[in-house]
């Protein structure tokens, strides 16, 4: 009996987990391959009658239709060649179409980047004075200074976090796991957000207590007045997106605030190696972008 369309995803998905896929990563993948199989719905094409053509005519439909970036039309397309690898060696096609193609070039240009300076003028302009103030400028030291991605960001938990004598250290799960010291400044911001943090659980229920593991609660409605306990995706987009409004910085997104990151740490001494292992980076890449950057600056 042929699967259903849901049941191979579901399949998909627990296959990107058996091999350790970051939970970011599965959804990301499984959320490619819905489209392409939305795609190929639009023209009664089935899984088997796919040859590769037929992702060259879905790339240039994600570059031109929906007007995507390189990079994002890069990502879906390795996407959606997992997926076309899972779906070979489950048998439910023959060979996959796609591992001959090449990979769309990816664009490690730095586009207008966030303006040296303003992350640390807005953070001056921000007071922790309850919960979700002191989160969010936890949050922004963390992406702007220490260089954590989002799904980094995300899955953190509050035992992650360590802090004694003013010195602070993060755990950061996922497959590039690894602990870091951080900057003074970041220390404090977070103690700052965790002392909130824990006298808000205080006041909730025990029975509530237990949900809330996750080192970022989100805050839900137009008052924030619902917490829940672990941040997402869309509510750490919404934040940036907030943050950016009310300082007028263009471009507040966490690639942007990684490149930051970056060019902080190049600031204060750095060097490549060292923050290869601080971001949890095999390739130099950016890096060396930013190191070039500053050579021709000088």
């Amino acid at each position: 009996m042929t699967p259903t369309t849901d049941e191979i995803l579901k399949r998909f998905a627990d296959n990107l987990r058996s091999k350790d896929r970051q939970a970011a990563t599965v959804e990301s993948y499984c959320r490619d391959a819905t489209e392409f199989l939305r795609y190929l719905d639009s023209f009664k094409m089935q899984l088997k009658s796919v040859e590769p053509e037929t992702l060259i005519a879905f790339r240039d439909h994600l570059a031109f239709s929906e007007k995507d970036r390189d990079n994002s039309v890069r990502r879906k397309i390795i996407g959606i060649r997992q997926f076309f690898r899972f779906l070979a060696f489950e048998k439910l096609i023959g060979d996959t179409p796609f591992d001959a193609m090449p990979l769309p070039e990816r664009d490690d240009e730095l586009k207008m980047p966030i303006v040296s300076g303003q992350i640390e003028s807005a953070l001056l302009s921000m007071q922790a004075t309850h919960l979700k103030s002191a989160r969010d400028i936890a949050i922004l030291r963390l992406l702007a200074f220490e260089g954590i991605k989002a799904h980094e960001l995300i899955e953190f938990q509050i035992n992650d976090y360590i802090a004694s004598s003013g010195k602070g250290s993060l755990f950061v799960p996922g497959v590039k796991s690894r602990t870091i010291m951080l900057a003074p400044e970041t220390t404090e911001a977070l103690m700052v957000y965790r002392d909130y943090f824990k006298a808000w659980v205080e006041t909730r229920k025990s029975t509530q207590q237990a949900q809330f593991h996750w080192l970022f609660v989100s805050f839900k409605g137009k008052d924030g007045s619902l917490v829940l306990p672990q941040m997402t995706r869309h509510g750490l987009k919404f934040l940036l997106y907030e943050l950016g409004e009310r300082f007028k910085i263009l471009n507040m997104n966490t690639e942007n605030l990684r490149h930051y990151a970056i060019e902080h740490l190049l600031v204060q001494g750095w060097d490549a190696e060292q923050i290869m292992a601080h971001l949890g980076l095999r390739r130099l890449g950016n890096i060396a972008k930013h190191m070039a950057r500053r050579r021709q600056d000088s």
